[in-house]
């Protein structure tokens, strides 16, 4: 009687995925620089359910993304909220670190925040922040007005995730004008888009060295040939594509 034994690159990604719950957060980081198809596994919504977001400062440390004040909460003349809203504005600049103000954050990662919406984005696009990476993948209610303020006032990205976020070409042609300091780009899982956004992506974000294209099902050939145009790519993710004419 023979024993037989499976590896675990032969795993499905859903199995995966289940293993890759019960990691810590800094390992599930981790596991999706292991190799191209871990890192797919890692993007399911299930791996990050419950993870609370936070950003990064340059030096590091974790900076806790506050909720909302409470609408019934008064405060005082001295702290009276501007006009403008501005995220992190009731926990920073109040006796903290001053590496950690909000000017200083290099990052944000709100991967799977289901409650992050366009809305949420306006903010962080108002807020006068200086990021060079943004991570929302997994947030549903992230769409195509959320690229348009990205444009407005995230211009300086570098990075930025929007795996599985429910955008179009009409977000990416509200976008791509404005990003030109944008280097790598994921838009896996946004089954919405199609080569006319791929075109747009391959005149305008020249600089791109990475696309993550995971799972645009509407991509065809033709597309993908404008995107390989990009002078300064170098990596090319097409996981779960099928080509069709």
């Amino acid at each position: 009687m023979f024993e037989m034994e499976t590896h675990i690159s032969c795993l499905f990604p859903e199995i995966l995925a289940i293993i890759f719950s019960y990691l810590e957060v800094k390992d599930k980081g981790r596991v999706a620089q292991v190799c191209a198809a871990w890192r797919d596994a890692s993007y399911h919504k299930s791996v990050w359910r419950g993870v609370e977001a936070k950003a990064a400062s340059p030096q590091g440390q974790p900076v806790p993304v506050p909720q909302p004040p409470d609408p019934g909460h008064q405060e005082g003349p001295e702290q009276a909220p501007s006009a403008k809203p501005q995220l992190l504005r009731g926990y920073l600049g109040r006796g903290h670190d001053p590496s950690l103000q909000h000017d200083h954050l290099c990052s944000l990662n709100l991967r799977s925040c289901d409650n992050i919406s366009d809305t949420g984005v306006m903010h962080l696009a108002m807020g006068s922040l200086k990021l060079s990476g943004l991570d929302v993948s997994f947030c549903d209610k992230i769409g195509d007005q959320s690229l348009a303020y990205i444009a407005q006032g995230l211009y300086q990205l570098k990075s930025l995730s929007l795996c599985s976020c429910h955008i179009s070409d009409d977000g990416i042609n509200r976008m791509v004008r404005q990003m030109h300091e944008l280097r790598t780009l994921n838009i896996g899982q946004c089954v919405r888009i199609t080569d006319k956004g791929l075109e747009l992506i391959a005149d305008h974000l020249t600089q791109l060295t990475g696309i993550d294209l995971y799972g645009c099902t509407k991509i065809t050939k033709r597309g993908l040939e404008r995107i390989t145009q990009l002078p300064c790519l170098k990596v090319l993710n097409l996981g779960l594509w099928q080509m069709t004419e």
